[in-house]
């Protein structure tokens, strides 16, 4: 495994049509990126990594995009503080050399994308901060179950870790707002919301190297369609 500059871009989002309601709707978008690397963990000697995730949050808990309501059609530039994650990615290290090499990271993004609908701004800011929290502490859960037949989140770790941060996210607006606010703002929150986990292995990135890198791509079926896109890309560091 090499050493890599990666950078993962959000470029824009795009609403593609009005679902149930008609009209414009103001978008915002909670971005917590991540990685598992060499930086924060290591190879035991009994094959398990152990340490802890690296995860920075991102500014802005409503209107943190165009600060406009979105027409269906209408793709918004998402700015560099929201979407963009420039980071080193290293191999993991061995405590003890065990006749093979070093372990190969991951890097990624949790995106979840909300209208800001009824919900006050304070509790907006709950909600972001109850999403970096629980992205830190369900990383830091799933670095001891990677080994070396488990290298990178499984689809089943990372629809737990997804699960776990929405359930967060809920409870941190619900419980921060009147009832009456909850049901005009984000009582259906899963109708107001999309969301998606992005994660590149060490091994896809390197490949993928000096290239015009790995598409991002992902469509959300909430309070109408909503397309995010994207690219993730790595050089030799």
């Amino acid at each position: 495994m090499r050493v890599l500059n990666v950078r993962l871009k959000l470029n824009q989002i795009r609403r593609v049509d009005e679902g149930n309601g008609i009209g414009s709707a103001e978008p915002c978008l909670w971005t917590v990126f991540f990685k598992i690397d060499g930086d924060t963990a290591r190879v035991s000697p009994a094959l398990a990594l152990t340490g802890t995730a690296t995860v920075r949050g991102t500014p802005g808990s409503h209107v943190n995009l165009s600060g406009h309501d979105a027409e269906p059609g209408e793709a918004i530039a998402i700015p560099s503080a929201v979407g963009e994650f420039n980071t080193v990615l290293r191999p993991i290290p061995l405590e003890q050399p065990l006749g093979v090499g070093d372990v190969g990271g991951v890097v990624g993004c949790v995106a979840v994308l909300t209208e800001e609908g009824g919900a006050v701004g304070p509790a907006l800011a709950r909600g972001h901060a109850a999403l970096d929290k629980a992205v830190r502490e369900s990383l830091d859960a799933l670095v001891p179950t990677l080994n070396f037949a488990h290298q990178e989140p499984t689809g089943a770790g990372i629809e737990q870790m997804k699960a776990k941060v929405g359930a967060a996210v809920t409870r941190a607006v619900e419980n921060s707002v009147s009832a009456r606010e909850w049901l005009k703002g984000f009582g259906n929150v899963d109708d107001r919301a999309g969301g998606g986990v992005f994660f590149y292995d060490h091994e896809e990135l390197e490949r993928a190297a000096g290239t015009s890198g790995l598409e991002i791509c992902q469509r959300w079926r909430g309070e109408g369609g909503w397309e995010l896109r994207g690219r993730v890309t790595a050089t030799l560091a």
